[in-house]
């Protein structure tokens, strides 16, 4: 049998596309039916039909997000319904994930934990209103996965919010709502045992380009530039040998006298690509496309080349900018208020893909940092104590196997930069990370996701065909990256 998911889509139901999402980004096997497939694992929102219970008896394992009192036909031990803020996913190598959904709450044990009294002091070691996110249903010899939280549908959601930007640091800025990075390392995990649960393989292709074990990459938002902060950062990059992308906003740099001999000088070393004409986000397809367009021609006036990827101004993404981006031929966008600290992915609305490939990178910058002191009368922060946090963010990412993917600005990394983006970059590469560049690795996944392969899995042997293939690809199995 092939190693590879079904995905239930119903035609006569809502479809966020979530699983579907997420195991395209896995590069997993998997088709989209509307009907019972012979594969040895299923995927269900919210929904599952009567075929579903024959198939989970017969030895399938099914995997339901979003459940409700009114999914299954047996006792599903359904509570109540909750509003919560967080779920806590410390079993699956997280800690808290911010979900800010309206879910269903189960009895009974399983994995992770969700609390109807958030914010409440335990007492006397007793603990009232702590719930599994999810648990296992039992039927023949197959077993149903199901949770209450809708997480498949978040992980397609929109939404900004001031908040922490970090497990390790205590710092803020304007990013996704919901810690989509998070709900997606659960469902992974949730995945590979429930493949391995049914007696087969878990099959993916590796994120990182050779088998690296990681990769490091910063950009630059061109805000203005700043003749000291754009000096530094030219010059560090030579010494450090590695490439920036700016992104260019033509609202706040189209002013600059020196502007094309500054963009020239960067690009000699570095990369130029687009941060929109307006400094500020358009609701509509229509404006969005004009300020795509505007900036594009803008750029081609300076006759300075520049590459199609994006940057959203203000970090505020939205599906009528992807639209519009698609439409005028950008490969990727990099953001932080559509998602964080995951690696990149196609978005999906409700089950459509129409939008362009997604790079989420890290909240943190130091520009908000010394804002933020200003505005609260504090001193400016030391180039130690960045590169410190800096090093706490790289830990973590290493231990998640998260892409190394940051950002700022020249006004104020580029201030820092001399001191700071050398140890950062050292202190990537010593922890095995590949030093690259937001272009260079969106294209990387483009290539990745064009990849096909197949499988077969008879009597404990495993057989792989590669179909279209790139030899920077490697299949994992289980987790293991294969030899090409």
């Amino acid at each position: 049998m092939r190693p590879a998911f079904s995905i239930y889509k119903p035609d006569n139901y809502s479809y966020s596309g979530g699983f579907e999402q997420l195991l395209r980004q896995e590069k997993t096997l998997y088709t989209v039916s509307d009907h019972k497939e012979d594969l040895p694992v299923s995927c269900f929102e919210r929904v599952f039909p009567e075929w579903a219970y024959d198939y989970v008896v017969e030895g399938g394992i099914a995997i339901v997000s979003g459940a409700d009192k009114n999914t299954f036909d047996f006792d599903s031990s359904f509570l109540c319904k909750a509003n919560v803020e967080y779920i806590d996913l410390s079993e699956f190598d997280q800690e808290k994930a911010r979900v800010c959904s309206m879910i269903s709450v189960f009895g009974g044990t399983g994995k992770g934990e969700l609390t109807l009294h958030e914010n409440r002091n335990i007492k006397n070691n007793r603990r009232p209103g702590f719930y599994p996110v999810f648990l296992n249903k039992k039927l023949g010899k197959g077993t149903i996965i199901y949770t209450g939280v809708p997480m498949s549908e978040l992980l397609t959601c929109e939404g900004s919010d001031l908040r922490k930007t970090s497990d390790v640091l205590d710092f803020d800025e304007r990013i996704a709502s919901i810690d989509k990075q998070k709900i997606a390392s659960a469902l992974r995990i949730i995945l590979k045992e429930a493949m391995n649960m049914a007696g087969y393989p878990y099959l993916t292709l590796w994120y990182y380009p050779n088998g690296a074990k990681n990769i490091f990459a910063y950009s630059i938002d061109g805000d203005g530039l700043l003749t000291e902060g754009v000096n530094n950062l030219i010059e560090v990059s030579e010494k450090t040998n590695t490439k920036f992308v700016f992104y260019i906003n033509k609202e706040l740099c189209g002013s600059d006298p020196e502007l094309k001999e500054k963009l020239i000088r960067i690009s000699q070393n570095n990369i130029i690509a687009s941060h929109g004409a307006i400094h500020n986000a358009h609701d509509s397809y229509e404006d969005n496309l004009k300020d795509i367009r505007e900036h594009e021609e803008w750029m081609n006036s300076i006759g300075v080349p520049f590459e199609k990827s994006y940057a959203s101004p203000r970090g505020m993404y939205c599906q009528n900018l992807g639209r519009a981006l698609k439409d005028s031929g950008f490969r990727h966008s990099r953001d932080f208020g559509y998602a964080i600290d995951d690696y990149p992915y196609y978005p999906l609305n409700e089950g459509v893909d129409e939008v362009p490939l997604q790079i989420p990178c890290d909240g943190f910058n130091v520009c908000r940092w010394m804002t933020k002191n200003e505005e609260s009368g504090l001193a400016m922060p030391k180039a130690e104590e960045i590169i410190e946090s800096y090093k706490k963010q790289i830990d973590l990412k290493i231990e998640r196997k998260l892409p190394l993917l940051f950002f700022c600005h020249p006004q104020y990394f580029g201030l820092y930069s001399k001191e700071v983006y050398p140890e950062i970059v050292s202190y990537a590469i010593s922890k095995g990370a590949l030093p690259t560049d937001y272009v260079s690795y969106g294209d990387f996944w483009i290539s990745r996701d064009k990849c096909e392969y197949d499988a077969n899995y008879t009597d404990g042997k495993l057989e792989i065909t590669k179909n279209k293939w790139s030899n920077e690809m490697r299949i994992c199995v289980d987790g293991v990256i294969q030899n090409n």
